[in-house]
């Protein structure tokens, strides 16, 4: 079901489904040393517009993907992959000359259902 907020933005959409995956810290498996897989989760309804960000020192800015989805619906796409680099940053807000950017990576493919069209009478 789609999220109240798009659906005030975006009427003519019926879901906005997300497949992802993401890399840098946290992104991975914790109690081995494997890399986090490269390819797609699920898809599943994205019920926000901004995808937390796995990293757990990131102060949480995350990634926001509502003005994909504007393009998107702009250009009327059905499907579309992204790439975005996390807008947060690391380190503690007294300590403002040791932040430094996170660089989380996420990785996703967004796919828009639209509401069917209503023929004109």
């Amino acid at each position: 079901m789609l999220a109240s907020e798009f659906l005030k933005t975006f009427p003519m959409l019926h879901d906005v489904l997300i497949e992802s995956w993401q890399e840098g810290m946290g992104a991975g498996n914790p109690y081995t040393t494997t890399p986090p897989g490269r390819s797609y989760g699920l898809p599943h309804s994205a019920a926000t517009r901004v995808i937390p960000c796995a990293n757990r020192s990131c102060n949480g800015r995350g990634f926001d993907i509502f003005q994909d989805i504007s393009e998107m619906v702009r250009e009327k796409l059905h499907i579309k992959e992204f790439v975005q680099v996390c807008c947060g940053d690391e380190g503690s807000p007294k300590e403002a000359q040791r932040r430094r950017d996170c660089v989380n990576t996420l990785h996703y493919r967004l796919t828009l259902k639209y509401e069917p069209e209503q023929p004109s009478s």
